[in-house]
């Protein structure tokens, strides 16, 4: 099965381009969180009723899970108005290589004038593999990770010029097959899951 790195389908659409992503199974240095420009709030995981003697351990996929729907729905509430958007908007939800690619896509969106409109549904979720090895002095880090498959339907979700038109290309997929990794450098704290990595699997349907 080959799977195809580089930036989610709304960064490559606001930048116009791809870039190809780092090693699947490595997590990247964490980013630095910036100032806010704006008083906008970042989306948050949705709290569970998980109950707080549940061993981190046994924890880990549903918190990394909760991120991973996060992650989703804040591409639409940090871009359906970028110029309002806080630069803080998705340091809830991404660190590493993603958290930046998220920042690209806002600064893009603001350039660019555009905005999405809609947003993208979470069909399932499944749980790869879980490893909570917890060696952040390693070259490079090593840190709990867990990896997730993600189906998500883009039916509902579009990005808009400033006059309204749709730049999508009208061949698009609405369905596909995301594989995040989500990562924790705070472990075991469970609020600290972030996704920092994501690769769209071209073959994979759902």
């Amino acid at each position: 099965m080959k799977i195809k790195t580089g930036l989610p389908l709304l960064v490559a659409l606001l930048l116009a381009a791809c870039t190809n992503g780092g090693s699947h199974g490595s997590p990247s240095t964490p980013v630095t969180p910036s100032s806010p420009t704006s008083s906008s709030s970042s989306p948050s995981p949705t709290s569970t009723s998980t109950s707080t003697s549940t061993s981190p351990e046994a924890q880990a996929p549903a918190r990394a899970e909760e991120v991973a729907r996060a992650y989703y729905r804040a591409q639409s509430s940090c871009l359906v108005d970028p110029r309002n958007s806080s630069a803080t908007c998705f340091d809830s939800v991404t660190i590493g290589t993603e958290l930046l690619n998220m920042r690209n896509a806002l600064v893009a969106a603001r350039q660019m004038q555009t905005r999405v409109v809609g947003d993208i549904r979470v069909e399932s979720v499944t749980t790869g593999k879980v490893s909570l090895v917890n060696d952040t002095q390693a070259t490079p880090p090593v840190v709990p990770t867990v990896t997730l498959r993600v189906c998500r339907d883009l039916t509902n979700f579009n990005v808009v010029d400033k006059d309204g038109k749709s730049i999508v290309p009208p061949g698009r997929k609405p369905r596909g097959v995301d594989a995040l990794s989500v990562y924790n450098y705070e472990y075991p704290d469970p609020a600290k899951w972030r996704v920092g990595y994501v690769a769209l699997d071209k073959e994979a349907t759902c």
